[in-house]
């Protein structure tokens, strides 16, 4: 199989693209990605790719490692403000197009890896007009409502103009995977797209913590609850600081944050404010590597999302390497994060913003903690039955040489 994959972001961006394509060559397959010059999350260009000179020799290192052929293309690097985001945007839609014009014609099938913007497909739509190869969405993100946080209100006029692109481009695709059922429901309700022409592929997580002993090796008579990751809007962690609050300032529980984002400070005030030095702890972002030390000092772990949009029915990445530890779950949040905490039986889940519901789990498990000794167990044989990275590889591959085959 010979494969296009077209995606905005790619190495040393870190988005799981980066695992997925060395993994399709490995299978045997020829794999050509078309991306732009990395500048993600900062807003500048990464160090050494400042040019496209610079980037054919930091590719021709990359193909030797790994076996794919990486093309990119010029685009304005994302900064700072609205204004250059969206010149980023419609960079990349230009010289994307222009440079899917001087591939050649043998692709045997076209892979966009869809993340925000939409219009960063529309080189894959392009190479599909042009010679008629099926085209595959590996869909991420949510169009249009993911625009809603850019233009910052669903009231924005932009967003009719928004959603007439993003139904088109949806349309243009002759199969579309998703990371988690609600996808289907709202692609299907807003875009038109049929369900058979949809099928969920959730997201894979890395399996190196599944082996992995995390458990406590003493008990100090204190239950450690912790939330590890962006600390966004998105992430509503002031549901936790709001349970904590709930709970109170007592000596039998703890709330660590790991990680870091545009809403610690607001929060820390929060904290300090509501009298939770003690119970509410920040550590800012960490080593990967130095992660599994702090999964070892907790005894649940918290997830929560935003759930005024479809795009808090998603199921983040999160949930899945939470699982990898072997730790019970508590959740704040909708769609099919809830569903699948409680199908899995790894731990309990109320709706996004229900601080109150998430503290009386958080006493549940401070009095009983004997009630969820199965969940750990329970997380990470689910994970292991639908989350490994091998069961996304099957499956992505079989998607792709069945649209081939059709």
């Amino acid at each position: 199989m010979k494969l296009l994959i077209v995606s905005q972001y790619f190495f040393p961006e870190q988005f799981q693209i980066n695992e997925i394509a060395p993994e399709l060559v490995r299978r045997g397959h020829e794999v050509t990605v078309l991306c732009g010059i990395p500048n993600y999350p900062k807003g500048i260009v990464f160090q050494g790719y400042e040019t496209l000179e610079d980037c054919k020799h930091k590719e021709k290192e990359y193909f030797e490692q790994t076996g794919v052929h990486v093309i990119r293309v010029k685009q304005h690097p994302r900064g700072h403000s609205f204004f250059s985001l969206l010149q980023n945007y419609l960079s990349f839609i230009r010289n994307s197009k222009e440079e899917v014009r001087k591939l050649p014609s043998d692709f045997d099938v076209v892979l966009g890896y869809q993340l925000s913007p939409i219009t960063s497909m529309y080189a894959a739509v392009e190479y599909k007009k042009l010679h008629g190869t099926p085209l595959i969405f590996y869909t991420l993100d949510l169009w249009p409502v993911s625009a809603e946080s850019i233009l910052k209100s669903s009231k924005n006029p932009l967003m009719l103009p928004v959603a007439r692109m993003s139904r088109n481009i949806y349309q243009n695709a002759d199969r579309i995977l998703v990371t988690s059922r609600p996808f289907i429901d709202y692609l299907s309700r807003v875009n038109g797209i049929e369900r058979e022409r949809m099928r969920c592929l959730p997201q894979h997580a890395g399996s190196v913590m599944l082996s992995m002993d995390l458990q406590k090796e003493t008990h100090n008579g204190c239950v450690d609850f912790m939330f590890a990751g962006n600390i966004g809007k998105g992430q509503r962690i002031d549901v936790i600081v709001n349970a904590a609050a709930v709970l109170g300032a007592r000596i039998d529980y703890k709330v660590h944050i790991v990680g870091d984002g545009s809403m610690r400070n607001t929060l820390e005030a929060m904290v300090k404010e509501k009298g939770l030095s003690n119970n509410v702890v920040f550590y800012g972002n960490q080593k990967r590597d130095d992660m599994p030390l702090f999964y070892k000092k907790a005894d649940v772990l918290l997830i929560t999302l935003r759930g005024n949009n479809e795009v808090g029915n998603t199921m983040p990445g999160k949930l899945q390497m939470y699982m990898t530890t072997g730790k019970p779950i508590f959740g704040a949040i909708n769609g099919a994060a809830n569903e699948v905490i409680k199908e899995a039986e790894c731990g309990d889940c109320v709706g996004a913003g229900d601080y109150k519901g998430l503290a009386d789990l958080m006493k549940s498990y401070i009095e009983s903690p004997e009630k969820y000794k199965d969940c750990g167990i329970n997380a990470r044989r689910y994970f292991n039955e639908h989350f490994t990275f091998e069961h996304y590889m099957n499956g992505l591959e079989k998607e792709l040489q069945t649209l081939i085959r059709k």
